[in-house]
Formats: C-alpha cells, sequence, structure tokens
C-alpha cells in the first residue's frame, strides 16, 4: 500500500536577508499544487530540516506561525483522504484549502455569531486531534461562559471578532463577577479567549489584534492561605485506625497517594505491574505519568504504613472515583480529629482581585491533592533535598517544587526563632522573656 503524500513547506527565497514567502508544495498523483501561506518568515528563524520557524523565547509569532502550519500540512491529508486519495484537481485542491481556512472576507460573514461558531468548530478539531478528554472537558467549560457572555452582551446581539478589546474585556470581568466567579477560574476564561481570538486570527477570520498585550488577566493579590497537608504523624494516626468497609478503602487510597506522591490519575490506577524490586532488593513503584507521561521511580519504604497497605490490596488501588475520594476524605480526617482551624483564602473575580479570608477546620479542605503535596511536604521537612523530591514527583524545576510545597517561609521563621531562643538562652534573663513569648 502507497504511503500518503508529505506536505512540504518551502521558503521563496531561503537564502535572503528579509523575511520571504513561505509556500505549501503537496505533490500527489503525478500532481503538484504550490499553496502560498500568506505567512513570511526570516530564513534564520526557518529550520528547513523540520521545514518550520524555529521557536524563539519571547517570539509567539512563531510559534503561531508553525501551528498554522501544522493545521495547513493535516487539512492536505484530510483533504486527499476525503476525494477518493487524490482524485481532485489542483485547483479545486487549492479551493478545498481555502474553505478549510477560512480564506474569506471577514466581512461576508455572519458577525454575531461566527466567532461563537469557530468555538465550537475548533472544539470538534480539538477533539478529533486526541486531546484528553479532561483538557478537552476544561475548554468547554471556558467556552460556555464565553457563549453565555456573548448571549447577553449588547443586549443580546453578542459580539464580533472587531469588537474584542481591552473594554469589551473589562465587561467581561464585570460579568464574571457578577457571577461570583473565583479569581483561577475566571482567569482562564479569560485566557481561553484570547487564545481562540489568536487561533482564529491565524486562520485569518479576522485581523483584528487589539486584545493583544501584558495584563489581559486579572492579577491575584499575593495572599494565601495555609497549605493543607497530612503530617506524618496524622498520616500514622491515619494507618492506626481500626476501620472496615468504604472509609477503609478511602483510608488506604490515601495512605498510598501520600506514600507515592503522585496524582490523583495515577495513585487510583495502580496495579501489580507498577511495582518490583531492583537487584538489590529495593521494593520501586515505576510508572509513566498519565498527565505528563513523565517516568518515575518512587521507592516504597519512605514511609512505615505504606507497603503494609499495599500488601492489604495485593498492590492494586481500591477503585473509586474523585468525587467520592474526596467526600471520604473529609469523613475519614473527621472522625480522627483533624480539627484545627485552617487559615483558609479565596481570591475571587473583579477589576482587582477581590480577597476573602476565613478559618476552617481542617478536615473540611482535604483533598486527593493533599495526598501529593503531603507527600513532598514531608520529604522535604524530613531534610530531603528538593533535586531529590523533583523526580519522584514530576516537577520539571526546584522553582516549580519549592512554590509548590509553600513552606519555605515557615521554616525560615522557625529558623530565626530557634536562632533567637538559643541565642537568648545564654544571654542573662532571657528565660523571663521566652516565659512571655511563650505564655
Amino acid at each position: 500500500m502507497a504511503k500518503l503524500p508529505i506536505p512540504k513547506f518551502n521558503l521563496r527565497l531561503p537564502k535572503g536577508d528579509a523575511e520571504t514567502l513561505i509556500s505549501l508544495v503537496y505533490r500527489y498523483r503525478g500532481k503538484r499544487m504550490v499553496y502560498s501561506t500568506g505567512f513570511s518568515v526570516h530564513p534564520k528563524d526557518w529550520d528547513a530540516k523540520t521545514q518550520r520557524p524555529i521557536n524563539r523565547e519571547r517570539r509567539k509569532d512563531l510559534f503561531a506561525i508553525q501551528r498554522f502550519l501544522d493545521d495547513l500540512a493535516r487539512y492536505c491529508t484530510s483533504i486527499f483522504i476525503e476525494h477518493d486519495y487524490g482524485a481532485i484537481s489542483v485547483a479545486d485542491f487549492k479551493k478545498q484549502l481555502d474553505i478549510k481556512t477560512r480564506k474569506v472576507d471577514p466581512t461576508e460573514r455572519d458577525a454575531s455569531s461566527s466567532f461563537i461558531d469557530f468555538l465550537d468548530e475548533e472544539l470538534e478539531d480539538m477533539k478529533a486531534g486526541g486531546m484528553k478528554k479532561n483538557t478537552l472537558k476544561m475548554f468547554r467549560q471556558n467556552i460556555n461562559n464565553i457563549k453565555a457572555f456573548a448571549a447577553q452582551y449588547n443586549g443580546g446581539k453578542g459580539f464580533s471578532y472587531e469588537d474584542v478589546d481591552w473594554n469589551l474585556r473589562i465587561e467581561m470581568i464585570d460579568w464574571l463577577t457578577e457571577k461570583g466567579v473565583q479569581l483561577a477560574y475566571g482567569n482562564k476564561t479569560l485566557k481561553t479567549f484570547r487564545q481562540f481570538m489568536e487561533r482564529a486570527r491565524r486562520k485569518r477570520l479576522h485581523t483584528n489584534i487589539n486584545y493583544q498585550g501584558v495584563g489581559w488577566t486579572v492579577t491575584p493579590k499575593r495572599a494565601k492561605g495555609e497549605m493543607v497537608i497530612l503530617t506524618t504523624t496524622e498520616l500514622q494516626t491515619l494507618a492506626d485506625m481500626e476501620l472496615t468497609g468504604h472509609l477503609a478503602k478511602i483510608r488506604d487510597m490515601c495512605l498510598i497517594g501520600a506514600g507515592t506522591g503522585q496524582r490523583f490519575g495515577d495513585f487510583s490506577r495502580f496495579t501489580p505491574n507498577n511495582f518490583y524490586r531492583t537487584l538489590s532488593g529495593i521494593p520501586l513503584l515505576s510508572l509513566i505519568s498519565n498527565k505528563t507521561n513523565t517516568p518515575t521511580k518512587v521507592p516504597l519504604n519512605i514511609f512505615p504504613w505504606l507497603i503494609p497497605v499495599l500488601e492489604r490490596n495485593e498492590y492494586t488501588t481500591p477503585e473509586m472515583s474523585m468525587q467520592k475520594f474526596n467526600e471520604g476524605m473529609k469523613e475519614l480526617c473527621r472522625r480522627a480529629g483533624f480539627d484545627a482551624e485552617i487559615l483558609k483564602v479565596e481570591q475571587y473575580m473583579g477589576r482587582k482581585a477581590r480577597v476573602e479570608k476565613s478559618y476552617v477546620k481542617k478536615y473540611l479542605l482535604v483533598s486527593s491533592h493533599c495526598c501529593r503535596r503531603s507527600f513532598a511536604t514531608n520529604l522535604y521537612r524530613e531534610g530531603y533535598r528538593l533535586s531529590q523530591i523533583m523526580p519522584m514527583t514530576g516537577h520539571s524545576t526546584e522553582t516549580q517544587l519549592r512554590e509548590y510545597i509553600g513552606i519555605d517561609a515557615e521554616m525560615n521563621a522557625e529558623e530565626i526563632a530557634l536562632n533567637i531562643m538559643e541565642q537568648r538562652g545564654k544571654h542573662p534573663g532571657s528565660a523571663s522573656v521566652l516565659k512571655v513569648v511563650g505564655a
């Protein structure tokens, strides 16, 4: 069986000293089609081997061109297959590409519905491209927000591509604020809005660039609540509890997650195939992260209760949805007496972020993510280096992991306090001072 033709992209003047046009060349069934992409790049920004622009820091335009060329290559293959594997003239092939890339005058389209239609079309393309269900679900939620806003904007008339600017952004922020949306969720909607506007511009549905620039989302305040983790003492308390039935499964899943440091999507699916012993007899967890495809190995003897829990479950995680697990975690920790008051900080949408503070019992704040954070934090507190923890949690940088753990400020304060106590302990009159401080 013959291989499918491969679309190729060439520069018109590959040795020039100025930007030059990128052309698509597609050979099929003895025919040669040359199609203008409409984009130009400087030869120094072009990789002749991959036939794509070179990704450069702070050059989003090059990345946008690369994405467009990827789309164009996919359209060629689609058209070739759809037309009985190349039974189409060069002229008709170009017309089909024009349709796919939407090379039409934006004024000829229905301005009130074109962007909304585009959102749905892109979602379908993303789904067909194999995007993961959870990622697709996130995009769909944000797009539904955009649609709901458009349905109320301008008296229900919506907006066109050319209407999108910083004033419309403010109106959307006000709309999200009225809905009581939390800041992180609202910012994701704003990011998705701009991302799809850029995708539409790249496909020549519009020429508007008034939405570009720094500061499109609402800047969060620095205020943060306390990190919710389960300490090694609390985890041991859970391990020692006499439980049966549903709560016993919840407890075992919690300990497996907190003992291995993986995301729920990974630690909820462990099977015996994920475990083995090294030549030295060390028991290890081995997996490839479902989210990042990162290979991970974790020793199983870090915490004394982990191997007994795994053996009790025959090295297979009990089956349970994340929703049921999160609900059960709260009940489990309530029964364990984890009811300390924790500072909770929530930030909400507004032209400026609005901060709300409250104190909530710890068991009400625990969730599946506490397991992974507890693993990293407990190891860090026990003196393990960030460079040792990173390969197990899958964080890409030490800075990222340090922010994720979020206890540097606390440990810094503890270290200063201990130094002060040590100094005052050697100084006359320090005992009375320490007595007041500890009162």
